[in-house]
């Protein structure tokens, strides 16, 4: 007697279902963001190694208002938080800060600045570690 073969519809079924777990699978990890994408530092081992830079609530909105009149507003890359110790990724564009800035708030002069998603950040410029995030509300605490 001769064995009895499946039919090929069975397994052309079964070579479909394969092939289609496989491309979820795939899709699913495509979209996960990069473990160490642009993400600095975690929040706990931020606060020991970065000290925030403190700006008084008329500090905060002069630099919010200017910067946000001057200065492009980079998309977050993809992994990055905004947050104060976070190293900010070399596609986020940062300038000095203005003459005119540096003289109203002299303990900043030396960070250099940018704007992120509508929120100002002033960043160390030898090691790209944000000091202080300014965001539209001039009372809101330093992050």
């Amino acid at each position: 007697m001769m064995p009895a073969r499946a039919p090929v519809g069975a397994f052309l079924i079964h070579l479909f279902a394969a092939v289609l777990l496989l491309a979820v699978a795939a899709v699913a990890g495509a979209q996960a963001p990069p473990k160490d994408a642009g993400t600095g530092p975690a929040p706990s081992d931020s606060a020991s190694t970065t000290r925030a830079l403190e700006l008084t609530p008329p500090e905060r909105l002069a630099i919010y208002q200017s910067i946000t009149q001057t200065h492009k507003n980079n998309a977050a890359p993809v992994g990055f938080r905004v947050t104060v110790g976070a190293h900010v990724p070399d596609s986020v564009e940062l300038k000095p800060l203005s003459d005119t800035l540096a003289k109203l708030v002299p303990h900043a002069s030396a960070f250099s600045i940018g704007m992120v998603e509508k929120q100002v950040i002033l960043v160390d410029p030898a090691t790209r570690q944000v000091v202080a995030v300014v965001t539209q509300e001039p009372s809101s605490p330093v992050h």
